[in-house]
């Protein structure tokens, strides 16, 4: 096998673990509701829609149609949202970086130079299996309900809902003559998608002028779960992920490697819980009434039960068994270039856990004859961000007040087996949330990274006026009050 194609194998491996929490999260609701749901509302309203009229879904399309894939080029959408936010009289900044990769960053300042932060990041998954794809991934395709191309979920979705509450804060200061409360920052960043090195984390090491003015960061990871559009069965906004610690494995034979790769898929079926931390307490008391499944909803409502009856631990799906142990998953043995055969795994902890520890459980020496292990440096925070902090709260009660949700559908949620780039302000102190503004269905998560990646646009628009109301509300939020 050629190492390109290895590589897309890997990658691939790699998003279906990321994306494994959202759509068996979106598995489950569509199964098992906890309540009998109404009979599904059919809207066709949509087909008399001229949707290429709406300035943020034509913004979607322009920001589709710019390749920012890891051999695209990111500046040029860089290029694209700052011309948007000059034209607003908003000030710019673009970092380019080699290789056309680009960071953006725009400040609407208000009475505090303290900063509400929208993040995202402006590169995509690659195209995989183009054969498969039915339209050109860089069309930015309008097949009415849908917007067909790669990035429409993930995640430039997001980012056109960031830049239109960017440009609602600017307007409301030109017609009001008020500054907000607190200042925003748009933050848009590069190679997210292959360990943010020039994104994020350079930002965060590289800009201190910018890092001493973040006060909380609104980015991806949010998770809506419904049975319908008009029947929402929990809105999790993310506030912690598991750690995530990098490991290649090498060795001369690739059987090697291979048995490893089996004796660690088969410890991964039988692994027992080791811990409810924190994080995952707080989760399960809010999470678990929605769940309609009885043995499910017994384990989140007494979670240290789990760790005591072995039977009701055995009875849960993974998604939820990752809540209480600490994983490693393997992908696939390819060819080292220095010669001989490496395998790459990821190992999945529990916030709060020693690392080093729960990495010698999962890789113990028995299994390692012949293996020569190593692991890279921990990225990202052991620890979630606080569910008592000013932003948390307000983002809540704001998506309570203005969807009509029953506010015990609204709570946090635990990115079992998803890694994004909230990690990296978490480790420097800086509470990050991921928030979702779309009633998106399953039909359009499952596309991510896949062939006809898509979304609904009905769905897109109004979860871009949703985002414009949230985000003016943590303006209005006071500094003084959020002490």
């Amino acid at each position: 096998m050629s190492s390109a194609k290895s590589k897309a194998r890997q990658r691939l491996a790699a998003r279906i673990v990321l994306y494994g929490t959202l759509f068996a999260a979106l598995a489950f609701a569509v199964v098992f509701s906890r309540r009998t749901a109404p009979p599904p509302v059919f809207d066709t309203s949509w087909r008399d829609v001229d949707f290429e009229a709406d300035e943020n879904v034509r913004r979607l399309q322009d920001l589709v149609r710019i390749d920012t894939t890891d051999t695209g080029r990111e500046i040029d959408a860089a290029r694209y949202l700052a011309g948007i936010l000059e034209d607003a009289g908003i000030a710019v900044e673009i970092e380019p970086h080699e290789g056309a990769r680009a960071n953006l960053w725009a400040t609407l300042e208000g009475e505090s130079r303290e900063a509400l932060v929208l993040h995202n990041h402006l590169d995509v998954e690659p195209v995989r299996r183009p054969e498969e794809w039915e339209v050109p991934p860089f069309e930015g395709r309008i097949e009415p309900p849908w917007i067909i191309g790669r990035g429409v979920f993930d995640m430039k979705s997001v980012t056109v809902a960031q830049l239109a509450a960017m440009l609602a804060a600017r307007e409301r200061i030109d017609e009001t003559g008020r500054l907000p409360a607190r200042s925003l920052i748009f933050l848009a960043t590069s190679s997210e998608e292959t360990g943010s090195d020039l994104g994020t984390r350079h930002i965060l090491a590289q800009r201190p002028e910018l890092k001493e003015r973040f006060w909380a960061v609104l980015g991806e990871g949010g998770v809506l779960e419904a049975t319908w559009t008009n029947d929402v069965k929990y809105w999790g906004t993310s506030f912690v992920q598991k750690q995530f610690l990098e490991v290649t494995a090498t060795a001369p034979a690739a059987v090697t490697l291979e048995r490893l790769r089996a004796d660690l898929l088969a410890a991964l079926g039988t692994a027992k819980p080791v811990a409810v931390v924190p994080e995952v307490a707080a989760f399960a008391a809010a999470y678990g009434a929605s769940r309609q499944h009885p043995e499910y909803r017994a384990a989140l409502a007494e979670p240290e039960r789990v760790l005591e009856e072995p039977e009701l631990f055995d009875g849960l799906p993974d998604l939820l068994k990752a809540l209480f142990r600490n994983e490693a998953h393997p992908f696939f043995v390819e060819a080292a270039p220095s010669g001989g055969y490496r395998l790459r795994i990821v190992l999945h902890v529990l916030p709060g856990l020693d690392a080093d520890a729960a990495a010698a459980e999962l890789l113990p020496a028995r299994l390692l004859d012949g293996v020569e292990i190593r692991i890279h440096e921990r990225r990202g925070a052991a620890h979630g961000s606080p569910l008592d902090h000013p932003a948390y709260l307000q983002l809540t009660d704001s998506l309570r007040r203005r969807t009509g949700v029953e506010p015990d559908r609204i709570g946090p949620y635990l990115l079992a087996r998803y890694a994004n780039d909230a990690r990296f302000f978490r480790l420097h102190g800086i509470a990050a949330y991921g928030f979702t503004p779309f009633r998106f269905l399953a039909v359009d998560s499952m596309t991510v990274a896949g062939p006809n990646e898509k979304i609904a646009l009905p769905a897109f628009i109004d979860g871009v006026d949703l985002y414009r109301q949230v985000v003016l509300d943590l303006l209005d939020l006071a500094p003084e009050a959020a002490r």
